[in-house]
C-alpha cells in the first residue's frame, strides 16, 4: 500500500509538472486547460511505469508536444495557409535534425508567430532528455519516424480530393502517416534504455510489430471518437469509411472494426512467437532484450491510449460506462 501511495503521489507531481509546462509554451488558456483535461500523466505511467521521476516528465511532455505542434494545422494560425504549411514543415525537420543528431545549426524561427516558434521549442527540454540519454543509433531511429510524421502533415487533405470517398486503403496510406504512434513506440528505447538501430527495423517481423500496434491503436481511436466525429461531420474516420465502402449499418462496420483490432492483437502475438525463434531475418539477430522490451512496450503504448482515452472525457462521460466497462450511444 505505501508503494502504492507513493507512485500516486508521483503521479500528481508529474500531472502538476506537464501542466506548469503547458502554461510556459502555450499562450491559449483554453488550449491549457484542454492540455490538463487530457493529463496525459497517465498515458505516460502506463508505459513507463517502472522508470524514474524526470523521464516519466520527458515522455508526458513528448506526448503533449502532439497535441501543440498538430494544433497549428488542425486549428491553428496554418489552418488555411499553404504557404505557411511549407514553410514550417521545413523548419520543423530542420529543428528535429538538429535536436536529435545535431545536423546543421538551430534553425532560425524569427519568420513564425510566437505560437508556431513555441510549438518547436517546447520539445527542447524532450531534446535535451533524449541526447544526453540514447546514442546515435536510438536517436536516428526517432529521427526517422519523426520526420516522416513531420512530412506526413502535406498529405492531410489528399484523400478527399474532387469530393472522393476514400478507399480503404487510402485511408489506411494515410492514418499510419498522420498519426503519432510510430514516433511514440520510437520514445520505448530512451523510456526502457534499450539499444535500437535503423538495421533492426530491417527485421519483417520487427517492422510487423511496429504496424500491428499503429493499427491497434488506430482502430479503436476511431472506434471511440465515432460519436464526437459524427458530431463534427468528419469523415476521416475508420467506421464510416468502412460503412460507405461496403454498404454496411453504423454497428455492424463498429463490429468489423472490433474484429479487425483483434486481428491485428494475433499479428503482435505471432510476432512475440518469432522474436522467441529469433526473428525472420536470419542474418540480422534481433537481441532478446529489444525484442522482449519493445514487444511489452508495443502492448503498453495501446493499452495505454485506449485506457488514456477512455479515462478522459473528450469522447464519453465517465457516467455513460456501465459496470461491464461497455457504452451504447446513437448517431
Amino acid at each position: 500500500m505505501k508503494e502504492l501511495v507513493t507512485k500516486l503521489s508521483t503521479l500528481g507531481l508529474i500531472g502538476k509538472h506537464a501542466f506548469l509546462y503547458a502554461i510556459i509554451w502555450v499562450d491559449d488558456p483554453q488550449t491549457c486547460m484542454k492540455l490538463k483535461k487530457a493529463d496525459f500523466t497517465i498515458f505516460a505511467a502506463i508505459i513507463c511505469a517502472d522508470v524514474s521521476f524526470d523521464k516519466l516528465c520527458t515522455v508526458a511532455k513528448s506526448f503533449a508536444w502532439y497535441f501543440i505542434w498538430d494544433d497549428q494545422f488542425d486549428c491553428g494560425s496554418l489552418t488555411y495557409d499553404a504557404k505557411g504549411v511549407v514553410s514550417y514543415l521545413k523548419k520543423s525537420k530542420e529543428y528535429f535534425q538538429h535536436q536529435l543528431l545535431e545536423i546543421g545549426e538551430q534553425p532560425d524561427f524569427s519568420g513564425f508567430s510566437q505560437e508556431q516558434q513555441k510549438a518547436l521549442l517546447c520539445w527542447n527540454e524532450v531534446g535535451q532528455h533524449i541526447r544526453e540519454t540514447c546514442n546515435k543509433n536510438v536517436r536516428e531511429v526517432f529521427l526517422d519516424k519523426m520526420l516522416r510524421y513531420v512530412a506526413s502533415v502535406d498529405t492531410i487533405d489528399s484523400i478527399f480530393h474532387k469530393g472522393k470517398v476514400p478507399s480503404l486503403a487510402e485511408y489506411w496510406q494515410r492514418r499510419d502517416l498522420t498519426a503519432g504512434v510510430y514516433p511514440v513506440l520510437a520514445t520505448l528505447p530512451f523510456a526502457y534504455d534499450i539499444d535500437i538501430s535503423m538495421e533492426h527495423l530491417k527485421d519483417p517481423a520487427f517492422a510487423a510489430l511496429w504496424r500491428h500496434t499503429s493499427y491497434v491503436v488506430h482502430i479503436t481511436n476511431d472506434m471511440l471518437s465515432m460519436r464526437k466525429e459524427a458530431r463534427d461531420n468528419q469523415i476521416e474516420n475508420l467506421i464510416p469509411v468502412i460503412m460507405m465502402n461496403y454498404g454496411l449499418d453504423c454497428d455492424t462496420a463498429m463490429q468489423t472494426s472490433f474484429q479487425m483490432a483483434k486481428d491485428e492483437v494475433k499479428g503482435i502475438r505471432v510476432v512475440e512467437h518469432l522474436f522467441r525463434k529469433g526473428g525472420e531475418n536470419k542474418n540480422l539477430e534481433i537481441p532478446e532484450i529489444l525484442a522482449s522490451s519493445f514487444a511489452k512496450g508495443c502492448k503498453d503504448v495501446a493499452m495505454g491510449l485506449i485506457h488514456w482515452s477512455c479515462s478522459g472525457e473528450r469522447y464519453f462521460k465517465q457516467q455513460e460506462f456501465r459496470d461491464d466497462k461497455s457504452v451504447t450511444f446513437k448517431i
